[in-house]
């Protein structure tokens, strides 16, 4: 008896083609478009794959995924999804069952997962992603060009070993875990690999929890400092940066993404880390910034100073921020500021769905809970916020 298949619809979550094996109509209706976390007994996820050559001609596949039910729904639509790819190339190659692939070296197999990541992360996590890798682990020539089905947990382990032994952070060292494991789970997805060697990695514990720990004094001479810097385009940046908004956001701000009319703006999904799009209102202070600008019709907001059509570089107002901490007296990033909004929040009694809006934090399991209301939460929370430090 076939097996009975229900669409899988979800709006955060690439579905193309993903069925659910609902044989015990455990779902009711043409699709499922609200996602359980957990599905209390194991289950299939069936993806359909069409390829279309140049004459036109259909050639269709398709791959059964099975799962236990310790593997939440969204985690088993994200394997799913990251082997389509895999799928369509088999098509593509006019290979339908099971064959023998090419193995590629682990620095082939980061190139590939690089490029089928393009349109998923953003540029700016693209780029600090890819840097970290080809320091820390494909800068070691013999591991990059080892076949992939050949690289151990321990040869992984060696560089984490290695990259403690230099001094650095514990949480340093876990980014190679992090890396790494969701390139080799792509080939244990697609056969190639029986087990995956990043697995394993051992990492110390340690406090994930980022606390700046200033007080009242010193945040409000931050802000006083921020506020009243000299020079401008700094000064108007460093009124954004304390709004919760990340260094890559602001650059990347064009004036088509502000709308004076409903007083908001738009960071865009390919500048956003989370890879989506978010609307903010505007503060009196943001708009303030806008005029002394000058508003413009198009183009970046915060440009580079021999060209307007080049974002700003990062290095150029990191030399500013060096000139406010020497005022300071005290060592933080300009990151930092998100985490001093975020902590200060908190212990004021601010929700963490409120925090959560002003900072542009989201994942699938949330986003839902405080997307309607993050332009209102944002605004009202950063006025709290503004009233305490200055």
């Amino acid at each position: 008896m076939a097996d009975k298949l229900i669409k899988v619809n979800l709006s955060n979550v690439d579905c193309r083609n993903i069925y659910f094996v609902n044989n015990d109509e455990l779902f009711g209706g043409k699709d499922i478009t609200k996602s359980p976390t957990y599905i209390n007994r194991e289950y299939k996820l069936v993806l359909r794959v069409t390829y279309v050559n140049h004459s036109n001609a259909r050639t269709q596949t398709k791959k059964t995924f099975s799962f236990s039910k310790k593997v939440t729904f969204l985690q088993a639509l994200k394997e799913v999804s990251s082997a389509r790819e895999v799928l369509l190339t088999k098509l593509k190659e006019g290979v339908h069952k099971d064959i023998k692939l090419t193995i590629p070296t682990l620095k082939e197999a980061w190139t590939e997962f690089m490029m089928m990541k393009k349109n998923q992360l953003s540029d700016n996590t693209l780029v600090s992603y890819d840097s970290f890798v080809k320091k820390w682990i494909l800068s070691k020539q013999k591991l990059a060009k080892t076949p992939i089905d050949r690289v151990t947990t321990k040869s992984l382990q060696f560089i984490v070993n290695e990259i403690l032994d230099m001094g650095k952070s514990p949480r340093t060292a876990k980014s190679v875990k992090e890396t790494l494991r969701p390139v080799f789970k792509l080939y244990v997805l697609n056969g190639l690999l029986l087990t995956n060697p990043a697995d394993l990695i051992q990492i110390p514990k340690f406090d994930n929890e980022v606390v700046i720990e200033l007080s009242d004094d010193k945040i409000k001479k931050l802000y006083d400092l921020l506020y009243n810097y000299p020079i401008e385009p700094f000064k108007s940046m460093f009124i954004w940066l304390s709004h919760g908004r990340r260094l890559n956001e602001i650059l990347s701000l064009e004036w088509t993404d502000i709308n004076l009319d409903n007083n908001t703006y738009t960071i865009q999904f390919k500048n956003n880390k989370v890879r989506k799009q978010m609307t903010y209102s505007l503060s009196q202070e943001l708009r303030h910034t806008l005029n002394q600008l000058g508003i413009k019709e198009k183009g970046y907001i915060f440009h580079a100073l021999t060209d307007t059509n080049k974002k700003m570089n990062k290095g150029t107002i990191r030399n500013h921020w060096e000139k406010v901490l020497v005022q300071l007296g005290t060592r933080i990033r300009m990151h930092d500021l998100r985490h001093l909004i975020g902590g200060t929040l908190v212990s004021n009694g601010k929700t963490l769905e409120q925090v959560a809006s002003v900072l542009g934090h989201t994942s699938t399991s949330v986003t839902r809970r405080y997307s309607k209301v993050r332009q209102e939460v944002a605004a009202e929370s950063l006025e709290d916020f503004f009233g305490r430090v200055r």
